[in-house]
């Protein structure tokens, strides 16, 4: 099991920072050349990961709804 998050995504990225998680380093995607910032994938961040995509549904769901 991969114990690292590779976060390509600014808005997880400030996300996890929001809650108090560190990432270990940035540096940048040797295809792309895009930033990407690496987290210890502990349970919390799990947890946050779990967070995180239920209000992403969440929020789709109800932009569609309306």
């Amino acid at each position: 099991m991969n114990d690292k998050l590779f976060c390509y995504s600014t808005t997880l990225m400030y996300f996890l920072r929001s809650n108090g998680v560190r990432y270990e380093y940035t540096t940048l995607h040797k295809r792309t050349g895009n930033r990407m910032w690496v987290f210890a994938k502990t349970d919390r961040v799990k947890a946050l990961l779990d967070e995180y995509d239920a209000r992403k549904a969440d929020y789709k769901a109800k932009i569609g709804a309306e």
